[in-house]
C-alpha cells in the first residue's frame, strides 16, 4: 500500500503538468480499514497564482482529473498483461488529454499531452509497486462517486524498460563529447555502472576503455572519494515519434585524467 501511495504522489506531479506547472497536489491517507486492507487518499491541491487559470474554482475540476487519470491507467493494466503496441499508449495519451481538457480552468485551452515514454513509465511503475503481492491477492483502485468506476490491478503485467525503449523508439543519434563527471560510486568489478554527477544532473555511465579500467583495477590509478574524471562519453539519445526523449545511454569510451578532490584548509566552527 506504500508503495502504490508512493507511486500515485509522483504520478500526480506529472499528470498536473498537463494543465499547469504551478499546482502541487498533496496526496493524503484519510482513513485505513484493516481485513482487507482499504486505504481512503483525499486529493489536496496547494494554491498557486498562475494568471493561466480561469478566476473561478478550478480545484474540484482538477482533482477530478488527477482521480479520473490514474483510473484510466490502471483500467488498461486490468485489462492487458504487456504493452504490445504504440497505438495502446497512444490510445491512453487521447484519454488522458482528454481529461485534462475537460476541466476547462485554463484561460486559454493549452493543455499539453504526457510523452508517450513516461505514460509507458508509469504502467510499470504502478506494476513494480504491487510486485511484493503473491497469486491469489488482488488489489483494486475505486472511485467513490462514481458506482462503475472500479479498475483492479493485473499482477501478470510485466514489461521491461528494454522493451518500452524498443517499442517507443523512432531514431536514436549518437554523440561524442568530453568532459568532467564528478564520481558519485565506482565500479570495482568492471562489469556495471559508475554512477557520477555532471553538474546537478545524475549520470550513469560504462567505462569501456579497457587499458585504463584495467590499471585501475590493478590499483595503478589512484581514484578516491569526491574525485572527478576528464573522460570522452559517447551517448545514445533515443527519440520516440512524439519527438520526446525516450532514453540516454552513456558509455566513456576514454579516459583522459583523475581530477583529484579539492580539500581547503578547514577553519574553525563559525
Amino acid at each position: 500500500m506504500t508503495n502504490l501511495i508512493e507511486r500515485f504522489e509522483i504520478l500526480d506531479q506529472e499528470l498536473v503538468h498537463s494543465i499547469s506547472g504551478h499546482i502541487k497536489p498533496i496526496l493524503l491517507l484519510e482513513d485505513v480499514e484493516t481485513g482487507s486492507l482499504k486505504a481512503w487518499l483525499k486529493q489536496v491541491l496547494q494554491e498557486v497564482e498562475d494568471d493561466a487559470l480561469k478566476n473561478l474554482d478550478w480545484k474540484p475540476q482538477v482533482g477530478k482529473y488527477l482521480v479520473e487519470a490514474k483510473y484510466i491507467l490502471i483500467n488498461f493494466l486490468e485489462h492487458n498483461t504487456t504493452i504490445s503496441t504504440r497505438e495502446q499508449i497512444g490510445s491512453i495519451k487521447d484519454e488522458l488529454l482528454a481529461a485534462a481538457k475537460e476541466t476547462e480552468v485554463l484561460q486559454i485551452p493549452t493543455y499539453t499531452a504526457l510523452p508517450d515514454a513516461r505514460i509507458a513509465d508509469a504502467l510499470r511503475e504502478l506494476t513494480e509497486a504491487i510486485s511484493p503481492l503473491s497469486e491469489g491477492d488482488s488489489v483494486s483502485y475505486e472511485l467513490s462517486d462514481l458506482p462503475d468506476g472500479k479498475a483492479e490491478f493485473n499482477l501478470k503485467f510485466f514489461i521491461s524498460p528494454e522493451a518500452i525503449e524498443e517499442l517507443l523508439t523512432s531514431e536514436t543519434i549518437t554523440s561524442k563529447a568530453e568532459m568532467i563527471l564528478k564520481i558519485k560510486k565506482p565500479d570495482f568489478l568492471g562489469e556495471s555502472m559508475w554512477d557520477f554527477k555532471h553538474g546537478v544532473r545524475p549520470i550513469q555511465a560504462r567505462i569501456v576503455d579497457t587499458a585504463w579500467l584495467q590499471r585501475f583495477q590493478q590499483r595503478k590509478e589512484d581514484v578516491r572519494p569526491g574525485d572527478a574524471l576528464r573522460v570522452v562519453v559517447e551517448t545514445d539519445a533515443k527519440y520516440g515519434y512524439d519527438g520526446e526523449v525516450v532514453a540516454l545511454h552513456h558509455r566513456i569510451i576514454e579516459v583522459k585524467a583523475v581530477i583529484p578532490a579539492q580539500n581547503p584548509n578547514q577553519g574553525g566552527l563559525f
